[in-house]
């Protein structure tokens, strides 16, 4: 794998006095198609391994969106980004989370610079409120990484890499306006001299309240504001050590009415949420020769209050969360001959939770808390120039359930210049998490009315998913034909497979019911299993002295089944009064679309001073158990199960459009932008709660 680095730096090095002899008009049309290029090609990735490895030599599939595909839409947050990747799906009644590899939101794993994010309700990170200020890129890696990063990567991990400055004093300051939204400042500053690099952001967001209609009804909106702001500083204090550190701060309040969708109705409150997080990370490296030691401290602490107009329960009209991690982290990697790496380290993890819904836990007295010692191994190896190879496994041991081993085995095979052959098989787990154990919530607004109780207050013990998950994938890279000294065409395209065994899978289900309200807890499903097919395609024509046109196209297709239902199917034993339930009409798990997919459309001009886009995004129908019309159809245990058309949300179509163009005024840099999100006027907000109709922007930026 080294050498394969290597081999690509000079690669790079070496292109061009290449292309200087080149004719001027080809070299135009060439160097716009090299800035296309899955850029991939030259790309540095690090969270596939946790080290530094050219993107195309890498054994484990990553995906990274750059900076450049972020600046041409206007995109203000995380979310609005992986809506837009093919196999990412947004979901969340109350936040926006992610769906990967037909796996909720509270499966992937969220990193800020390889540091988790905290902040988790109802198990889901709220994407919206991540800004993409900063950003350099962000690297996404689909299966179950566990074996390096623990308990919620069990479906995948997103990384968001914020930015390096350049040399001197760099900046930004950019404005954008939209419709039925925010408005968003951002303030970007750099700063890089000899062995010292002052980087950071501020971000600053208001929204004004609107309502909706809907059939007879007028759905409220609520307004709100938040802040974010992060600062990073890297020193190098010696030959052999660099010091590093950053902090991030947000904040947030929603005030006002505002919904949300509770099992397909709309339950509203009329008071504020308030919310903070605040994260700091230091960090020491030292390399000498061919090893190198990495040593990490993290602490994070999140702070939520709700104050309803209505009293919940015995908790009153107040509630609140604290939630806070500290993390120590220990790596040592080392080159061994001139092909392997060996990387070995620790952690020790931290992690309580307080708050009105965790008062009286059944932990004497105090606040529940996780504690979790951590040792892991990596064996990095390159035994031909055509095969590359990662094993590697994490043992944790954890306080309340028990002990996890997590390997895994990925194979990079190069038969070709531009043709890579990819496989993964690897296992994960995912821990209980506070909520499903200890939560104790009691939702009387208006439209609602229900208790929610963690298992462990009813006496069930829940024990970890775990899960096995296989990964297929062929890809052609850097294909490029001259069709002329002109025009040039660039071409890549993907195939990928994957298939996930997933056993005690945690489900939330209906226990029972107290003085007419339902008590839902948690309990773990025998098996179930998502597998599906992931298709990616890229072409763009680069026409000298004109610009680059571009697509790029993604699709996939996923199957999600519950293997108890399909059992009892097999037994005879699924079915209503009326029907007997076949595998032909069960519609597999709640909340999967088995079709949807991406296309971009996209121009940029010659110089980079124009750009403009159309995107589309397919999300195919899904089922939703709030339209369940026939009950409960297994009985052992007790399950509603997707069966009829008439459960199912219709499939839709959202297309966005935006235009960006770039000009100086003496030594700064101004862009402009515009466009409309969701042109064909999506909307309804109990059965898909993130739209809320076609929305217009403009976006101004000014930078040095």
């Amino acid at each position: 794998m080294l050498r394969s680095t290597l081999r690509g730096l000079l690669l790079v090095a070496l292109a061009s006095p290449l292309l200087q002899a080149a004719d001027q008009d080809s070299l135009r049309a060439r160097q716009v198609t090299d800035s296309l290029r899955t850029v991939e090609s030259k790309q540095v990735v690090v969270t596939g391994t946790r080290n530094e490895v050219l993107l195309k030599d890498s054994p484990v599939r990553v995906e990274v969106i750059g900076k450049e595909k972020i600046a041409t839409t206007a995109m203000v947050s995380l979310g609005d980004i992986l809506k837009e990747q093919t196999g990412l799906l947004m979901t969340g009644a109350v936040r926006t989370g992610v769906q990967m590899n037909g796996l909720g939101p509270d499966y992937t794993m969220i990193l800020i610079d390889g540091q988790p994010m905290v902040g988790r309700v109802a198990g889901v990170l709220d994407l919206d409120r991540v800004s993409v200020g900063n950003i350099e890129r962000i690297e996404v890696v689909k299966g179950p990484m566990s074996s390096m990063f623990g308990s919620e990567a069990l479906a995948g991990v997103i990384n968001i890499i914020t930015a390096t400055p350049d040399d001197g004093l760099t900046g930004s300051a950019t404005v954008q306006a939209l419709t039925r939204g925010p408005v968003d400042s951002r303030v970007e500053l750099g700063y890089r001299r000899g062995d010292l690099q002052l980087s950071g952001f501020m971000n600053y967001r208001t929204a004004a309240a609107f309502d909706l209609p809907l059939d007879t009804l007028s759905i409220p909106y609520s307004g709100y504001q938040d802040a974010t702001i992060q600062a990073k500083v890297e020193y190098r204090a010696s030959q052999h050590w660099k010091l590093r550190g950053w902090i991030r701060g947000f904040g947030t309040e929603t005030s006002g009415t505002f919904i949300e969708s509770v099992f397909g109705q709309i339950a509203s409150n009329t008071g504020s949420v308030v919310q903070s997080d605040l994260s700091g990370t230091l960090g020491a490296e030292w390399v000498k020769g061919r090893a190198r030691l990495t040593l990490t401290a993290y602490a994070s602490a999140y702070n939520e209050r709700y104050n309803f107009d209505v009293a919940q329960g015995t908790a009153g009209e107040t509630d609140d969360l604290l939630r806070r991690i500290a993390r120590m982290y220990a790596q040592y990697d080392l080159v061994v001959g001139e092909t392997n790496r060996m990387t070995v380290g620790g952690e020790f993890l931290y992690d309580d939770i307080a708050g009105t819904r965790y008062e009286d836990p059944q932990t004497s007295g105090s606040s529940p808390f996780y504690r979790t010692g951590v040792a892991f191994a990596q064996w990095e190896g390159l035994p031909t120039d055509w095969i590359s190879y990662v094993v590697s496994a994490r043992f944790d041991g954890n306080n309340v359930f028990g002990e996890a081993l997590s390997p895994r085995f990925s194979v990079l095979w190069k038969p070709g210049e531009h043709l890579r052959v990819s496989g993964s098989i690897g296992t994960g787990f995912k821990a209980p998490d506070f909520r499903q154990l200890f939560v104790t919530f009691s939702n009387r607004l208006a439209g609602a009315g229900y208790d929610l109780i963690g298992a462990a207050r009813l006496g069930n013990n829940l024990e970890p998913e775990r899960s096995v998950s296989y990964d297929l994938g062929l890809r052609y890279e850097d294909g490029q034909r001259d069709l002329s000294s002109t025009v040039s065409i660039l071409y890549s395209g993907e195939l990928r497979a994957y298939r996930n065994d997933l056993r005690n899978l945690i489900e939330f289900y209906l226990a029972g019911e107290v003085d007419g309200r339902n008590v839902y807890s948690y309990r773990n499903l025998t098996s179930v299993y998502t597998q599906g097919i992931e298709a990616n395609l890229q072409l763009a024509v680069a026409l000298a002295e004109v610009g680059t046109f571009s697509v790029q196209g993604g699709y996939q297709f996923l199957d999600a089944k519950d293997v108890q239902v399909l059992e009892a199917i097999d037994r005879g034993q699924a079915g209503t009064i009326d029907e007997q339930l076949t595998r032909e009409n069960y519609g597999g798990l709640w909340n999967r679309s088995r079709h949807s997919g991406t296309l971009r459309f996209q121009f940029d001009s010659d110089n980079h001073d124009w750009s403009a886009n159309v995107r589309l995004q397919f999300i195919g129908r899904y089922g939703d158990e709030s339209l369940d019309r026939n009950g409960v159809v297994i009985s052992d245990p007790a399950r509603k199960v997707l069966d009829r058309p008439d459960e199912y949300v219709d499939g839709y179509t959202v297309i966005n459009l935006a235009a960006t163009r770039s000009f100086d005024v003496g030594s700064f840099r101004i862009k402009v932008g515009a466009g409309m999100n969701n042109v064909l006027d999506r909307f309804h907000p109990t059965l898909i709660p993130g739209l809320v109709g076609r929305q217009f922007f403009v976006q101004t930026a000014l930078s040095l």
